[in-house]
C-alpha cells in the first residue's frame, strides 16, 4: 500500500514537470534575443496567413518542447531513483516499526486484559473459597456450641440425679438410726416396765420379742 501511494505521487510529479514545458521553452526564448527575434519574425508570418491557419495554432500551455520535457523526465527518474533508494526505504522502515510497535503494544495491551481478567478470576474464587471456610467454621463452631450445652444439661442433670439419690441415702440412714435409736429406747423401757410387771428378770428371747413388738408398733413414716 506504501509503494502504491508514492508510485502515484511520483506520476503526479511526473506530470506537473512535463506539464509547462512549452511554457519553460517560451521562457528560454525570450532570455535570447535572437530566438525573441525569431520569434516575432514567425509572429508576423502568423498573423499575415489567413485566418483558418491561425484558428489551428495551439494555445502555449497545450505546446510541448521535445527537449525540455526529455530534461523532465531525466529529473524524474534521477529524484525517483533517489527517493526509493535513499528515502523510501527509511520512510517506510519507519512505517513498518511504527506498525509493528503499534501492533506490539495491542498484543501487550490484550495480555494484560487477559491477565487482568485471569488475576480477577482468581481473586473472586479465594474470596468465594473463604466465604465457604468461613461459613463452615460457623457451622462447625454452632454445632461445637450446642453439643456442649447439650453436655453441660446431661451433667447438670446427672448431677442432680446423683446429689437426689445421696440425699434420699442420707435420709434413708437417717431413717434407719433413727429407728436403730427409738428401738433402743423403747426396749429399754418395755424391759423397765416389765420387769415392774412380772417382777423377775427377762429372758434374751423374751427381750427379743419385745423389741419386735416394739418395732412393729412404731409407725412408718415411708
Amino acid at each position: 500500500m506504501s509503494y502504491l501511494r508514492f508510485a502515484l505521487m511520483a506520476v503526479a510529479v511526473l506530470f506537473v514537470s512535463l506539464g509547462p514545458a512549452g511554457v519553460t521553452g517560451s521562457a528560454f526564448a525570450a532570455d535570447d534575443p535572437k530566438v525573441a527575434a525569431d520569434a516575432d519574425h514567425e509572429g508576423g508570418e502568423e498573423e499575415s496567413a489567413d485566418g483558418e491557419h491561425a484558428e489551428h495554432v495551439l494555445p502555449p500551455i497545450l505546446s510541448m518542447d521535445p527537449g525540455a520535457a526529455i530534461v523532465n523526465v531525466v529529473i524524474f527518474l534521477g529524484t525517483f531513483l533517489i527517493l526509493a533508494k535513499l528515502v523510501w526505504p527509511v520512510i517506510l522502515g519507519g512505517l513498518k516499526a511504527r506498525e509493528d510497535k503499534i501492533a506490539s503494544d495491542l498484543k501487550n495491551a490484550q495480555d494484560a486484559n487477559l491477565k487482568a481478567e485471569q488475576l480477577l478470576a482468581d481473586y473472586e474464587k479465594k474470596v468465594q473459597d473463604v466465604a465457604s471456610e468461613a461459613q463452615g467454621i460457623l457451622a462447625e463452631a454452632r454445632r461445637d456450641a450446642q453439643s456442649n450445652a447439650t453436655k453441660i444439661i446431661d451433667e447438670a442433670k446427672a448431677d442432680a440425679r446423683r446429689q437426689g439419690e445421696r440425699a434420699l441415702a442420707d435420709i434413708e440412714t437417717a431413717k434407719k438410726v433413727a429407728l436403730s435409736e427409738i428401738a433402743s429406747q423403747t426396749s429399754a423401757l418395755a424391759i423397765g416396765v416389765a420387769k415392774q410387771v412380772v417382777g423377775r428378770e427377762l429372758k434374751a428371747e423374751d427381750h427379743a420379742e419385745l423389741i419386735r413388738k416394739s418395732l412393729e408398733q412404731v409407725p412408718s413414716k415411708n
